[in-house]
Order: C-alpha cells, then sequence, then structure tokens
C-alpha cells in the first residue's frame, strides 16, 4: 500500500486522472501481488488537443507476456516443491490481446505517414520489434518528446514505450511482416521455444505477394537506446544536491523462493499507505523511520535535485520504473564480473546535453545506471523494478517534500472509505501507531550480503 488501500472484492471505484499536462502513450494496471501479470493491464493513450501535422493516421501496437496458468498457481508448486529457483515457464507472446502469429494486420495505404503507438505490457520478458523493409523514426519515449532518431529496431523492456514514424510505400505492389522477438536473459534459451519468433502482417492489399526481406543479424542492427535520444524540449543535465545509492540483491532464505532488494531489506506494505503517513505525521513525516524499515524509505525536500546511482551485480536484467514524474537517463557502464557470468559487458556511455526523460529503462546484468530528477512537488514516488520483481523485494520509496503534501493534499472521502472496508488504518506511522512506536508491523525481510 503506497497511495490507498486497493478496492475490495464487490465495490468499485472511480479513478479521475488530470491530463492537462500529459500527452503520450501510457498504460493501466494493477499493482496488488500478481494481477499484472495475470492481465490486470490496458494501454493508456492521450491524445494532443491538435494532432502534429507531421503524420497522417496512427497505430497501436501493444505487447503481454502470457501463461496459462496463474502466477500464483504456479509459485505455489515451486513453494511446495522446494524450488528455489523460479524456473518460468516459457510464456507466450500477445500483440493486441490476441496470438502474435494470428493477430490482425497492421494496414498501410500507400503515401501515407503513419505514427505507430508500440507500448509494452510485458512483466517478465523483454521484446525487439522490426518493420523490415520500412524505416522507424523514434519520436517519444515514455510520454516525453525526442528529437526523431532513425532506428533498425526497437529493444523494450516491461513498461517502456515508443511511438515511432513510419512512412508507407509509394505503391500496394508488395505486403510486408513486422518481427517480434519475445527474450530473456534469465531463461535458458530452448531452440523453437526461447527466444520466440513472432510476424504479423503490414497489409497493403489484401491480394499483394509477400515482399521477402533478408534477415539480419540483431548484432548488426541499432536498436533503440535511450542513452541515444534527447528530450526535444532541450531540458539540460540536472545537477546533483544529493546522490542516493542502490545496490540490486538477490537473496534465496532457505526454503523459499528467491527475494531481491534494493537495500538491506527487502521492500514490503506496511499496514497504513505510505501517503496516509506522510500526511498525518507532522514534523516526524521527514524522519524515514516512521515509514518502517520494510518501506525502504528516502525522504527528499523540495527543490533538491536528486541523482539515483544503481548497481547490479545480479544476472538479470531489471526494468525500473519511476511514478510520479520522469528521470534523467545520464550514464551506464559495467558493474561486477560480467564475463565470468558468461553475460555481455555494457559498455560506458553518457547522454548528451539534453538527457531523454522516461519512466522505465532497463539495466542490464552486471552494469550500473545513473538516473537525476528534480522534486519539484509533493509526492511518494514508487520506485521499482517492473518484473515479477515488484512483489519480491526490489522497490523503494521517495517519500517527496511532505510539508507540501500536508499543506495542499486532501485525501478524497471515497479513498478513505475504501480502506475502512477493510479495517485497514488511515493514520499514524507505517504500524498505524503515533511516533516512532512500530509495535504490530510485521518484521522485514533482512537480506544477507555478500
Amino acid at each position: 500500500m503506497v497511495t490507498e488501500c486497493g478496492i475490495p472484492p464487490g465495490e468499485n471505484f472511480t479513478y479521475i486522472i488530470d491530463t492537462t499536462d500529459q500527452v503520450g502513450n501510457f498504460w493501466l494496471h494493477s499493482h496488488i501481488q500478481s494481477q499484472l501479470t495475470d492481465g490486470f493491464r490496458t494501454p493508456f493513450i492521450i491524445h494532443e488537443k491538435v494532432k502534429p501535422d507531421t503524420y497522417d493516421e496512427e497505430k497501436l501496437l501493444y505487447f503481454e507476456d502470457w501463461d496459462l496458468r496463474s502466477f500464483d498457481d504456479q509459485m505455489d508448486i515451486y513453494s511446495r516443491l522446494n524450488i528455489k529457483k523460479i524456473p518460468i515457464a516459457y510464456r507466450m507472446l500477445l500483440v493486441n490481446g490476441i496470438n502474435g502469429n494470428v493477430t490482425q494486420p497492421v494496414v498501410f495505404e500507400p503515401g501515407k505517414r503513419y505514427r505507430v503507438r508500440v507500448v509494452s505490457l510485458l512483466t517478465l520478458f523483454w521484446v525487439k520489434f522490426r518493420m523490415p523493409g520500412h524505416t522507424m523514426q523514434i519520436i517519444d519515449q515514455d510520454g516525453v518528446a525526442c528529437n526523431p532518431v532513425e532506428v533498425d529496431g526497437l529493444d523494450l523492456g516491461p513498461g517502456q514505450r515508443f511511438s515511432i514514424l513510419v512512412t508507407a510505400h509509394d505503391t500496394a505492389e508488395f505486403n510486408y511482416k513486422y518481427n517480434v522477438t519475445l527474450y530473456a536473459n534469465f531463461v535458458d534459451p530452448l531452440p523453437g521455444i526461447l527466444p520466440r519468433y513472432y510476424n504479423g502482417p503490414i497489409e497493403y492489399h489484401q491480394n499483394a505477394p509477400l515482399k521477402h526481406i533478408p534477415d539480419v543479424d540483431d548484432d548488426q542492427l541499432l536498436w533503440s537506446n535511450t542513452l541515444d535520444l534527447q528530450a526535444r524540449d532541450g531540458m539540460p543535465l540536472l545537477p546533483v544536491d544529493r546522490q542516493i545509492v542502490l545496490s540490486i540483491k538477490q537473496f534465496t532464505p532457505e526454503l523459499d523462493i528467491p527475494v531481491y532488494t534494493f537495500g538491506d531489506y527487502a521492500y514490503n506494505h506496511s499496514l497504513v499507505p505510505t501517503l496516509f503517513t506522510a500526511l498525518s505525521m507532522g514534523d516526524l513525516a521527514f524522519n524515514s523511520s516512521v515509514y518502517g524499515p520494510q518501506s525502504q524509505a528516502h525522504v527528499l525536500r523540495y527543490g533538491e535535485s536528486i541523482e539515483v546511482l544503481v548497481y547490479s551485480d545480479n544476472a538479470n536484467d531489471h526494468s525500473l520504473h519511476m511514478h510520479m514524474g520522469e528521470y534523467q537517463v545520464v550514464e551506464v557502464g559495467p558493474y561486477g564480473n560480467a564475463a565470468a557470468n558468461n553475460r555481455p559487458v555494457v559498455a560506458f556511455q553518457r547522454s548528451g546535453s539534453a538527457p531523454m526523460r522516461s519512466d522505465v529503462v532497463t539495466i542490464r546484468s552486471f552494469s550500473y545506471i545513473k538516473l537525476r530528477f528534480r522534486v519539484n512537488h509533493g509526492a511518494i514516488i514508487f520506485f521499482h523494478c517492473h518484473m515479477i520483481h515488484n512483489f519480491k523485494g526490489l522497490a523503494v520509496t521517495f517519500i517527496a517534500a511532505p510539508d507540501l503534501l500536508q499543506k495542499h493534499m486532501k485525501v478524497p472521502d471515497e479513498v478513505i472509505r475504501m480502506c475502512k472496508i477493510q479495517s485497514i488504518k488511515t493514520s499514524g506511522n507505517a504500524a498505524g501507531n503515533a511516533g516512532y512506536d512500530l509495535t504490530g508491523l510485521p518484521p522485514p525481510i533482512l537480506v544477507k550480503r555478500g
């Protein structure tokens, strides 16, 4: 529970989303346990009030990884069998909600220019997306416009979104295919099973023959890379007032499945939503102790420029998402011993003068990444891995300007009602008590280091 108590069974709740200052590709999803993994997700597109004149029409493609069993069923089996390494099933790909190899065609008219919105609703795997025979130009990522950059394909982790411009050919002489590869670095490759390859039709005319495009090795192609992009508004690199260092670690408790963490403790929800603690604790809201060790809270002051330095000597890739804003993606580089773990070494790269801003970025195995943002409003910012590691502990909370929250925010009565139905307290520290008394708060999982 970060900002609310959730909707109890049999109830309903209306979310009002202010889109005044937002346009772009987003998505809606649950944050309750494995509901996201099991399909509680959908794209959410915010259009400009006036359509830009840089394209004629739009297309939407969204990708999901899918398994016939619920995630809870899988976890139950693994726990009862005392399996310490999660043998994730070789999941399937859905494109626009159906099997990726039988999806409806993307219909192009000769000579038209299209904005193709590409949204990753994935939770465990990554995808590579290409439109062979066509030129792709990235024009935005995660709702932030960028200067156009031409690429051969998009490499999307869980939660990432892009818009690309694609100009159709001048004639309807041929049809084409787009390619989607479902892959992950934490699952052993199995020929014919993983990576999984999917093709969808790009249709110019129902009866046109398919244009043969020779295959090209991935290593010879230019893939999307946030550090290659520049924000279109030219916002310069932020200074650093404070650096927060997070280190991704993995720990497997005895008779359990792995726990992932950014700190000494695995993240877990409080007994009181973190927002309500920030609103009700007065000056103590600036002391991270009141949020409990399991929240991994970092309190930020208004106006601070924060650099988050994330290290990963973990063999898995992770998709890092920040709620309530965007960060500048500033730098990546190698960390740990990738070669000894049969992983590629991540090359050092730094952003340009106007770093691209994003709310989801992939940190590759055995690497580090630097992200920067400015605290310009009061908020409870949830920073987490967008894979299943989210509910296995890989998350922290940034308590941004709690004094501004206390001054300006009023929690709607309906939000309070949802909590009361579930007998969840709406004030006090993480345990629902006064001051620093955390009696009743379940003990956090202390992660063994080394």
